[in-house]
């Protein structure tokens, strides 16, 4: 008999979870439906990531930082660095929903210690600074709050009330959509005027 793949037994369950919580958050979420989806025992998932709240904690902080690399960052061209993560988020609606679900969870102090503690993170901000010294970015902003404006662009069909969170739309919509994201970053963090 071959031995199980352990790796690939955790991908699955990692794989279910994000599905599960995607849909339903951690409240709703059931280990017993991710056990199933994922073709693996409860007591397997409990093994590997303890409970529930770990899991989501797991799939949470996997989903961050794939988000954090997904885009490379580009202070000196924050309107293309915005479609470029409208267009990963688009495609990827679970991480934005999850995102999501870990503010209205309560996670969000976890959320910002995750990002606040990332070098990545850190990155972007010196890279905002300097973009501001450079002339490339109004200085009067915060480089927290530059960063806090370009994730609600680029999340704004998700977190509006009423949005559909470009689910079942026309690829003419979504394009629509992205030249708004983009005419917004630029307006926004257009250049310091001379």
């Amino acid at each position: 008999m071959a031995p199980t793949d352990v790796t690939a037994t955790k991908q699955r369950i990692l794989d279910a979870a994000r599905d599960e919580f995607a849909v339903h958050g951690l409240a709703g979420a059931r280990i017993d439906r991710i056990a199933s989806n994922a073709s693996a025992s409860k007591e397997r998932l409990y093994a590997y990531f303890g409970d529930k709240v770990a899991l989501f904690h797991a799939i949470l902080d996997a989903d961050f930082d794939r988000f954090l690399e997904a885009v490379p960052f580009d202070a000196e061209d924050v309107p293309a660095y915005v479609v470029a993560l409208f267009d990963d988020l688009v495609a990827r609606p679970q991480t934005q929903r999850l995102l999501l679900w870990g503010q209205l969870e309560g996670r969000a102090p976890r959320l910002r210690e995750l990002a606040t503690s990332d070098p990545r993170w850190r990155i972007r901000i010196d890279a905002i600074r300097a973009a501001q010294q450079a002339g490339q970015i109004e200085p009067h902003w915060d480089p927290e709050e530059v960063l806090t404006i370009i994730y609600g662009l680029v999340s704004s069909w998700v977190t509006t009330p009423g949005s559909d969170g470009h689910a079942d739309v026309s690829p003419t919509v979504v394009d629509h959509r992205r030249s708004i994201v983009r005419e917004s970053a630029r307006r926004i963090f257009g250049p310091a005027p001379h």
